[in-house]
């Protein structure tokens, strides 16, 4: 499983931008709706919440007489999409439909993409208990199936969430459970490095925390994710010289904190294009 680049998604959209017309001119409503929830995706991860939020709508609409299964799967799509554009009201109403539809038995798979969207809708709201529930809630699904994607997810996104509680020890063990689950995928072990480094800063353990970001930003940089590169280098206040050498005196940049772990968000002080990809 590789995570995309910026130009293997823009790939991407233009090809689902032709299947999606192929599926129109065939009259196939279903696989126009799973192709409008895959643009949704595609949008999304490309920085245009706004753009996947009409493709989900769209795909909703088609399935609205359609299996409730098919219906949770565009609300989804749907929540995450809004959660991306800050409309947090909207993205909680999407995911609560989205479970309720779905059934007690089967499609577990879709039961806990549900509960982790809703966790990262609550946690982006300040509503850390129900944040909690929902994320510990997808952490059982996906643990007794074992799914490694789902788990490193849900992992991660508890980690942010006790690390902005300053529960230091409860983030941790999220954090050593994360990097179990990369799948040895680089760019969630880069994402993992910039997880650890904040946690680390947040703990002023800074040479360790040094370390993780340096790596995280090489990583990124031989990764090709310029973007998350650069926003690392300007989110720690520009602090990195060409070298790699951290510049500080005795402690590190005061803008790292607004990147570190230092709010309720599960999600919104990671890396530009790495956050996109929570879901």
């Amino acid at each position: 499983m590789a995570t995309s680049t910026g130009m293997e998604l823009r790939r991407r959209k233009r090809l689902l931008g032709h299947s999606l017309d192929l599926w129109r001119e065939r009259g196939d409503e279903h696989q126009v709706a799973v192709t409008l929830g895959l643009l949704c995706d595609a949008n999304r991860l490309n920085g245009l919440p706004k753009e996947g939020i009409q493709y989900a709508k769209d795909a909703y609409i088609l399935e609205r007489l359609g299996k409730p299964v098919d219906q949770a799967k565009c609300l989804i799509s749907l929540a995450w999409a809004l959660h991306g554009d800050k409309q947090f009201d909207a993205a909680e109403e999407a995911a609560s439909r989205a479970i309720d539809l779905l059934p007690e038995q089967g499609h577990q798979s879709r039961v806990c993409q549900g509960h982790r969207v809703l966790g990262n809708v609550y946690c982006s709201k300040g509503e850390t208990e129900k944040a909690i529930h929902h994320l510990e809630t997808a952490l059982g699904i996906a643990s007794s199936s074992n799914w490694p994607y789902d788990l490193f997810w849900n992992h991660y996104s508890l980690a942010l969430l006790f690390s902005g509680q300053g529960r230091f020890d409860k983030a941790q063990a999220h954090v050593q459970h994360t990097k179990s689950h990369t799948l040895s995928n680089p760019y969630f072990l880069a994402g993992v490095s910039w997880l650890q480094a904040g946690l680390w800063y947040e703990q002023r353990r800074l040479e360790e925390a040094r370390s993780e970001a340096l790596q995280a930003l090489d990583a990124f940089e031989k990764l090709g994710a310029t973007n998350d590169a650069e926003g690392i280098r300007t989110l720690l206040g520009r602090k990195i010289d060409a070298e790699g050498t951290w510049l500080y005196n005795g402690e590190l940049p005061g803008t790292v904190q607004n990147v570190a772990i230092t709010n309720s968000s599960c999600s919104d002080t990671v890396p530009s294009s790495f956050r996109r990809i929570l879901s």
